[in-house]
């Protein structure tokens, strides 16, 4: 036990002396040039010419701002989530670009960043709140599952998409305690191939969710991250997606990926799913549950309220008083909430405890989207060239494709690269560069960016893609690591092959 132990931190400090590195030397990595024709876009941004073709390369202050990012990257991979994001936020600011107080002001005063933190507060009282555990049983003991393998796989899987839509860190721990009772109870062990199905595939009903959840999942931030890009840039050059637009796009690419997963364990896979017809949803009621209170009711209540404030600009439209209201205060809903959360009483106390919530406050992923936030915004800043030279570095080397080749091949780099680098950040990186890049082609973005979003999020096949990921790898007692990672590469490429059949087309009638 001490040799494992010695060896794991050896391995801790040589990837942080590698990261670390990153960070600090690679500002002294020569920066890529680009000879680019003659063209007005560079000539505007200042790209001088030389024997008449414009030399585009990234820009020191960018090579410096790429060291900071692709170093914490490297560390949010392979050692930690914290202390990485404070040492690159305190590098950014002590470089010669950026003022330390301008720095400060970019990592918690970003307006995204402030409403983050409200959200994350209502995230906790949600989980606090248990009310998905009430969810989840109701799936699972619902009386059309008795006798039927089939339809208990279906709800098992819907009830975790929808558990998860509540709270996606916690659903896979409230579905597998449930589903290792019943494969006690019918004989299923370790190894077996529906146990293995099983637990790989409820986490990826919960990284559906993830990819799904406009309101405060993956997709949220990434959604968010467009709103920021729309904003900074020219009045009509890049148009936010709508949320109510893209809500109906991922459920409808979530329904069609649980189907897709069912006819593969089913028919593909030819799981044997006999020991399930003695099932009996009884003995997953053994331990009853307290009543539904007025409190977890009234905070399912503000839930629905929130959502309500976010999707009903995207319905009714902006071009009315109460459409417009919501749309120009939506970064203030999370506010409110957290607002009446505190202020309603319930029996003499406040419907949430905010210090005792914050013992589920999310404080890692917090951080780690800040600091996404500050030093993504970073990068893509027009001082740094780095945006400008991947577009036409792209361009170059994806001229004559299609905009169906060009969504799939995105699509399929997407599923790559989210693989070993934390989706969220993936997703930030590669957004103002796909958006640049389909202007630069002539096709329009948003269908794209919604596909990009989707699949980006599907991050499972490798402990450092996510963090549901980790948590499966972390899961010996039922399924074997070899096993989490085919089982998991298979349904992603499942999912994937959904977007790309299901979802490039609904993307080019929705958006």
């Amino acid at each position: 036990m001490q040799t494992a132990r010695r060896k794991f931190d050896v391995g801790m400090l040589v990837h942080s002396i590698i990261g670390v590195s990153i960070m600090l030397l690679g500002r002294f990595v020569p920066a890529p040039h680009l000879s680019v024709p003659a063209n007005e876009k560079l000539q505007a941004a200042g790209v001088p010419l030389v024997d008449g073709a414009h030399w585009l390369g990234i820009t020191p202050e960018g090579m410096v701002i790429i060291g900071l990012f692709f170093g914490v990257v490297y560390l949010w991979t392979t050692v930690d989530s914290l202390w990485p994001s404070f040492l690159g936020v305190a590098l950014y600011g002590m470089s010669s670009h950026v003022p330390m107080p301008q720095a400060l002001n970019q990592f918690m005063g970003n307006p995204m960043t402030v409403m983050l933190f409200f959200l994350f507060m209502f995230a906790a009282i949600l989980m606090r709140s248990n009310i998905s555990a009430y969810l989840a049983r109701w799936f699972m003991t619902h009386r059309i599952v008795k006798g039927r393998p089939w339809a208990f796989t279906a709800m098992i899987l819907a009830g975790t998409y929808f558990v998860a839509m509540l709270e996606q860190t916690t659903a896979c721990f409230l579905m597998w305690p449930a589903l290792y009772v019943v494969f006690d109870h019918v004989g299923f062990k370790r190894g077996d191939r529906y146990v293995t199905l099983m637990i790989v595939n409820t986490m990826m009903m919960a990284l559906l969710s993830f990819a799904t959840d406009p309101f405060k999942g993956g997709a949220f931030y990434l959604l968010s991250n467009m709103n920021m890009l729309a904003a900074a840039s020219a009045p009509g050059t890049v148009v936010p997606l709508n949320i109510a637009s893209y809500l109906i796009f991922s459920l409808t690419i979530s329904a069609a990926s649980i189907g897709a997963i069912l006819f593969f364990m089913r028919y593909v896979y030819r799981v044997d799913v006999t020991p399930l017809q003695r099932i009996d949803p009884d003995i997953l009621k053994k331990d009853e549950l307290p009543p539904f209170s007025l409190q977890q009711k009234l905070i399912l209540a503000l839930f629905f309220l929130y959502s309500l404030w976010l999707l009903l600009p995207g319905i009714i439209g902006k071009n009315n008083p109460l459409g417009a209201f919501l749309a120009a205060n939506a970064m203030a809903a999370s506010m409110v909430i957290i607002f009446l959360a505190s202020a309603i009483r319930v029996g003499g106390k406040p419907l949430a405890d905010l210090p005792q919530t914050n013992q589920s406050y999310p404080w890692r992923t917090f951080v780690l989207i800040a600091t996404a936030f500050l030093l993504g915004g970073a990068i893509t800043k027009p001082e740094t060239n780095v945006t400008l030279y991947m577009e036409f570095f792209l361009k170059t080397h994806l001229a004559g494709f299609s905009e169906l080749g060009l969504t799939v091949l995105i699509v399929s780099l997407a599923i790559i690269v989210t693989n070993f680098c934390n989706s969220v950040v993936a997703g930030f990186i590669f957004t103002p560069v796909i958006l640049a890049l389909s202007s630069g082609l002539g096709f329009a973005a948003n269908p794209i960016i919604a596909c990009f979003i989707f699949i980006v999020l599907i991050a499972a096949v490798t402990p450092a893609a996510s963090p549901f990921a980790a948590i499966l790898y972390d899961n010996p007692d039922w399924i074997s690591r070899r096993n989490v990672a085919v089982n998991a590469l298979v349904s992603s490429l499942v999912i994937m092959g959904v977007v790309i059949v299901v979802g490039i087309p609904l993307a080019g009638v929705l958006f």
